[in-house]
């Protein structure tokens, strides 16, 4: 039963990022329910699977968010942005997040450039003009994320923990 919760949790976060990013492209808003729905998925994740390295997996969240306020007062990452990325670090954990912010911040600043060239050559709207569907370069990076290390899908944690979500898939 505990190889089934951490799929579906994992998934189900997964869904939630990729579907945000879509969201943000049409609305330029990422809601909040969507940012607290995956950090709750990271909670019910972290308690369907044995060794979760707790400690890391707060942490990781604390210093992203307090990134994101410096960005966000400077006017870098919309609030949105922030938490979607704290919630991310929850699931990433201090192992993770320097591979997620990473790929977070070159996908970001990919699509800077395709806005900007968009924006110069194909003309926009006053919205689409000022602002950057940043869920896009989020979900980017996790995807990114997940590709290199695995994330919850590594066979085994940083801290030698057995992942099991890994073993389910591997059986």
């Amino acid at each position: 039963m505990m190889h089934i919760l951490t799929i579906v949790t994992a998934l189900a976060a997964l869904a939630l990022v990729c579907g945000v990013a879509i969201i943000d492209v049409v609305r330029y808003q990422i809601p909040d329910e969507i940012s607290i729905g995956v950090l709750i998925l990271g909670i019910v994740f972290g308690i369907a699977t044995p060794g979760f390295a707790w400690w890391s997996h707060a942490a990781a969240p604390v210093i992203m968010f307090a990134f994101g306020l410096l960005a966000f007062g400077r006017g870098w990452l919309g609030g949105g942005d922030v938490k979607l990325m704290t919630a991310i670090a929850a699931w990433a954990g201090l192992t993770g997040l320097p591979v997620v912010f990473l790929a977070t911040s070159v996908a970001g600043g990919g699509l800077a450039l395709i806005m900007m060239f968009r924006r110069r050559f194909a003309g926009t709207t006053a919205v689409a003009a000022t602002h950057v569907p940043y869920a896009v370069a989020i979900a980017v990076g996790t995807l990114w994320w997940l590709w290199a290390t695995g994330g919850p899908l590594a066979p085994v944690h940083a801290t030698g923990v057995q992942r099991p979500l890994a073993r389910a898939i591997a059986t």
